[in-house]
C-alpha cells in the first residue's frame, strides 16, 4: 500500500478546491461545463445600464448573458461594444436583433433576443444589430412633455388673466368700469326710449300702414287678374323686336357706311387739290382769276351803262357819229382821272 505524504495530500486538496472554486464561481455567474457557448457582439450608441452578467433572454427564457462591455474604439465614446455568450445549441438567423429592455419596474436590464425570418443563420463571433427599447420613464417622460406644455400655456394664460383682472379691480378700473356700466344703463334706456317711439309709431300708422298692405295686396291681385294680358303684350313687344331684328336695317346701316365712306374719300380729295374744287379750296391763283375776271365783268357792265352808245350802234340815222361822240366822251374823263 502507497502512503501519501502530507504534502501531496495537501496538495491534493488544495487542487480540488481550486477545481470546485472555479465550477461554483462559474455555476454563479450562470455558466456550465456541461453546455457550450457561442460568442456574438453587438454594437451600441448607448450601454443603457448593461453590465456583465446581464442576463441574455429569448421570449422570457435566459439563453446567455453579456460577458463584456467596452467601448469600441478607446479613443471615441459613442460606440459600445458588448460581448454576448449564448447558448451554443440556439441559432440566430440574419435577422436577429438583441434589444435592451428593463424587465421590470425597478429597471432591471435585460438584453431580448428577437430572432427574424430570415433563412440564413449567424455563425459565432458575428455582430448582431441592437436597439434599445423605450423605457419606463422615457415613456412618462413622452406622456408629461405634451401635458407639462399645455400647463405652461394655461398658467401664461392665467396670469395674464389674473393681470387684466387687477388692472380692471383698480382705483382707476373701478371708476372706469362704473363709468362703463353707466354709459350701458344710459344705451339701454335709450333703447327703451327708441323702442316705445317706433311702438307709438306703429300705433299712430296703423291705419296707414294697413291701407298700404291693402294697396300692395290690390295690384298684386289686379297683376295676377291681367296675367294673359300682359303675356300678350310681352309677346308683341317680343314680335315688334324679332321684325326689327329681321328688316333691312342691317343692309341700310351699310349703305349708310358706304356713303360716308365716298364722302369721306371726296373730302380728302378736296384736301390734298384734287379735281376743281380741290383747286379752287387749296389754289390761290384760281380764285384770284375768277376774283380778277369777276371784277373785269363788274366793270363792263358798269362802263356799258354809263356809255351804251360805245357798245351799241344803230346806224340807220348817224350811229356811228354818236358812237365815235361816246368815245371820245369816255377817253376824256380817263384822262381827267
Amino acid at each position: 500500500m502507497i502512503k501519501l505524504t502530507k504534502e501531496f495530500k495537501v496538495g491534493l486538496f488544495s487542487f480540488g478546491g481550486v477545481v470546485i472554486f472555479i465550477l461554483g464561481f462559474n455555476f454563479l455567474m450562470g455558466y456550465s461545463f456541461f453546455k457550450t457557448y457561442a460568442r456574438y457582439y453587438v454594437v451600441y450608441d448607448n450601454a443603457g445600464g448593461l453590465i456583465k452578467s446581464t442576463q441574455v433572454q429569448a421570449n422570457g427564457i435566459k439563453i446567455g448573458q453579456v460577458e463584456e462591455v467596452t467601448l469600441l474604439n478607446k479613443s471615441d465614446v459613442s460606440k459600445i461594444l458588448v460581448t454576448l455568450v449564448i447558448d451554443g445549441n440556439i441559432k440566430l438567423n440574419k435577422g436577429a436583433i438583441a434589444q435592451i429592455a428593463s424587465s421590470d419596474l425597478l429597471g432591471t436590464k435585460v438584453i431580448n433576443l428577437q430572432n427574424g425570418n430570415s433563412l440564413e443563420n449567424h455563425m459565432p463571433e458575428d455582430t448582431l444589430s441592437g436597439n434599445i427599447e423605450e423605457g419606463l420613464a422615457e415613456s412618462i417622460n413622452n406622456l408629461v412633455s405634451p401635458v407639462k406644455e399645455k400647463s405652461e400655456q394655461v398658467l401664461a394664460t392665467l396670469d395674464r388673466v389674473l393681470q387684466s383682472m387687477n388692472t380692471v379691480f383698480d382705483s382707476n378700473g373701478t371708476q372706469r368700469l362704473s363709468k362703463g356700466v353707466e354709459d350701458l344703463a344710459g344705451t339701454l334706456a335709450n333703447v327703451r326710449s327708441i323702442t316705445q317711439r317706433i311702438d307709438q309709431l306703429t300705433k299712430e300708422e296703423e291705419d296707414r300702414i294697413q291701407l298700404m298692405f291693402a294697396h300692395t295686396e290690390s295690384i298684386l291681385k289686379n297683376l295676377k287678374q291681367n296675367n294673359e294680358v300682359i303675356s300678350l303684350a310681352m309677346k308683341n313687344i317680343k314680335n315688334i323686336t324679332d321684325s326689327l331684328a329681321a328688316s333691312e336695317l342691317k343692309s341700310t346701316i351699310n349703305n349708310l357706311n358706304g356713303s360716308l365712306s365716298s364722302l369721306s374719300i371726296m373730302l380728302n380729295k378736296i384736301n390734298n387739290g384734287q379735281g376743281s374744287l380741290g383747286q379752287l379750296a387749296n389754289n390761290d391763283s384760281l380764285y384770284n382769276n375768277l376774283n380778277n375776271s369777276s371784277k373785269e365783268l363788274t366793270n363792263l357792265l358798269v362802263d356799258i351803262q354809263k356809255y351804251p352808245a360805245r357798245y351799241i350802234t344803230i346806224s340807220v340815222f348817224g350811229g356811228g357819229k354818236r358812237a365815235n361822240k361816246a368815245e371820245k366822251k369816255r377817253n376824256a374823263e380817263l384822262q381827267k382821272k
